[in-house]
């Protein structure tokens, strides 16, 4: 064909007078060439690689994001029913890319054929292009059903988690309420921490000494300062009674050992302290008074110390105002899931039929209302409907209802946000184990 298409071309030299179909077959050959050339620049990567990963980075990110609210809910829903919650974790994604393309030129006769035979000429040519992408990504899914991660989220939250938070911008209200059981022996709704019971929750003083509590850190009159204080332990030891081996023995129990500027040792270890300090021009003011009472703190200091308590110190109540720290006790991530549970809204049918549990009736002789609690905190609705509902921030279909969070509900939100905040920082670090389910998914 090559030594064909040279004398046509020939032909066309000695004869100018007219366009002969070889030029014009000339021409699409050249423009079939820059295709070509085009298409092997794209498959090579320069700009179709970037282009893919600017392109499917948002999508990844926004679908693993739905996927771990919409798990989260379920859960809080499912716990609502006393049923069993379960997740999977995306561990990875291994994304691949790939593009080709393919370009031809295929002769076309017409008949008939003014030169007589088809081997020796052709009056048309048709160019063919064919080009594909695709994307085939790998998703590795984690059941996260292994000992470690149970136990991570059953153990309370660390006190200075808590206040880390309350630091952080999320509100002390909202972080006190949810992760906080019992505050100098006052509750804050503790049977609503398990399985619903039927119980009606004790919680209004609390409600309002973190009301108080909000008040005063938005104002600047109450901040919570961590302190370190270094306490001596035993007497001096002489310059060479120390060893390496010993600094690292100390090291593992807590402690370390320090060198005076005579060069002997002595066994120090650091007392970390967290303490609430209020302005001393506020000591005095009707709110902080208030607090004070609700709070069984000795009423006019400037400083309370903040520590941790244990199910032991809740068994003997001080009523009387004497205390000098503010002793707290924390809730676990599951404890914190199962108390928002209860700010989910049940169908009526579900109560009828038994498969939610409601609060007992209190002394008007009404039920009680979960709203109470949770107005402006967190709530969940519900609709029976065949489609999405279509003003929802994240939703859920369970039991032929969807259980949804209203996307204009900010409280509910940044409640939602502080608890997926606090299951992943359970999850960081924590063994996977269980088998990993791997998913190749091929989209073109």
């Amino acid at each position: 064909m090559g030594d064909l298409l040279y004398c046509n071309v020939a032909g066309a030299r000695s004869s100018l007078s007219r366009p002969p179909s070889c030029v014009r077959a000339h021409l699409l050959w050249r423009i079939l060439f820059f295709l070509r050339l085009m298409s092997a620049l794209a498959v090579s990567g320069c700009t179709f690689g970037a282009r893919m990963i600017e392109s499917s980075v948002g999508p990844y990110n926004e679908a693993v994001t739905r996927v771990g609210e919409e798990q989260l809910l379920l859960n809080v829903v499912r716990l609502r029913y006393n049923d069993y919650p379960s997740r999977l974790d995306v561990s990875s994604i291994a994304a691949q890319y790939e593009l080709d393309a393919t370009a031809e030129a295929r002769p076309f006769f017409e008949a008939p054929n003014p030169a007589g035979s088809v081997f020796q000429h052709f009056t048309r040519i048709l160019p063919d292009f064919i080009g594909s992408a695709a994307d085939r990504p790998t998703i590795s899914l984690t059941p996260l059903d292994d000992p470690e991660t149970i136990r991570g989220l059953f153990t309370p939250a660390a006190l200075d988690g808590i206040v880390f938070l309350a630091e952080s911008g999320y509100p002390v209200s909202t972080v006190f309420q949810l992760f906080v059981e019992y505050m100098n022996h006052l509750p804050n709704a503790p049977t609503a921490s398990g399985p619903p019971r039927g119980l009606i929750p004790q919680f209004r003083e609390f409600k309002r000494a973190i009301e108080i509590l909000q008040q005063l850190k938005d104002t600047g009159d109450l901040q919570f300062v961590r302190e370190e204080k270094i306490v001596e332990l035993g007497s001096p030891l002489g310059e060479s009674s120390v060893t390496a081996s010993a600094l690292v023995e100390a090291a593992k129990s807590g402690f370390e050992y320090q060198q005076r500027p005579d060069k002997s040792w002595v066994l120090v270890k650091r007392d970390r302290r967290l303490s609430l300090h209020l302005r001393p021009e506020v000591v005095t003011r009707p709110d902080v008074v208030e607090l004070a009472n609700l709070l069984h703190l000795r009423p006019g200091q400037k400083r309370y110390d903040v520590t941790v308590g244990s199910k032991e110190s809740l068994a003997g109540v001080d009523a009387s105002p004497n205390l000098t720290g503010l002793n707290i006790y924390p809730r676990s991530v599951i404890q914190a899931s199962y108390y928002l549970s209860h700010g989910v809204d049940v169908p009526a049918e579900h109560y009828v039929c038994g498969l939610a549990k409601p609060a007992s009736i209190g002394g008007d002789g009404h039920p009680f209302d979960w709203q109470e609690l949770f107005q402006g905190l967190f709530t969940v609705h519900s609709v029976k409907q065949f489609r999405r509902p279509p003003c929802a921030f994240v939703a859920v279909k369970y039991r032929d209802y969807w259980f949804y969070i209203d996307d204009r509900d900010a409280e509910t939100k940044a409640t939602f946000s502080l608890l997926f905040t606090m299951t992943r920082i359970n999850l960081i670090g924590a063994r996977k184990g269980g088998p990993t389910l791997t998913l190749p998914v091929s989209a073109k």
